[in-house]
């Protein structure tokens, strides 16, 4: 039994030297002591992540809806990064421009129908009332748009061209839009 014993506190001494051998092997270490009370370590950091494993995720916000009125309406575009790894890669945009609008692919104009006629209105669709020269944007320009430095959300306005020409009625039109990642 004795000798069974001894086999046994041997076995366990033996593993706990090879596994304090393998710790040492792999893991700096320092040791401090009285006669040397400070010491430092520098541990080395390495990360690798391949473009392939990137994939950005956006949502770009379009009003579903705008109303005119007598005073101009503000139209709002808008980003939002999905996720804290996404990004806009560098020398790409996301772009939003007008694919088509109107009616009976017209842009700037709204129509009604009542009993006796087709009646029409135009609308205008400009970056700022600020300006005394707006730019006014048509089928194809781009209306906003967001590069790795700017996103969040882009104003631009909307306004009937003339407002107290426009007879009577509820007047319908639509805008469509394209949304892209491009080159800068």
């Amino acid at each position: 039994m004795k000798n069974l014993s001894k086999k046994i506190v041997t076995g366990f001494m033996t593993l706990a030297v090879c596994s304090m051998a393998t710790v040492s092997a792999f893991a700096a270490t320092t040791a401090i002591d009285e006669n040397d009370t400070a010491s430092s370590l520098q541990q080395k950091i390495t990360y690798t992540k391949t473009q392939a494993e990137i994939v950005p995720a956006y949502t770009v916000s379009i009003p579903d809806t705008v109303t005119l009125g007598k005073e101009s309406a503000t139209l709002s575009y808008s980003l939002e990064l999905q996720d804290d790894t996404s990004f806009v890669p560098d020398d790409e945009k996301i772009s939003v421009k007008i694919s088509s609008a109107g009616y009976s692919g017209n842009l700037r104009k709204l129509a009604v129908w009542d009993s006796r006629n087709l009646q029409e209105a135009e609308y205008l669709l400009y970056n700022s009332d600020a300006f005394a020269n707006p730019t006014y944007y048509g089928i194809g320009d781009e209306i906003a748009s967001w590069n790795g430095s700017n996103w969040g959300t882009v104003t631009r306005k909307i306004k009937l061209k003339d407002y107290y020409s426009v007879g009577a009625g509820t007047y319908n039109g639509v805008i469509n839009y394209s949304i892209s990642l491009e080159d800068e």
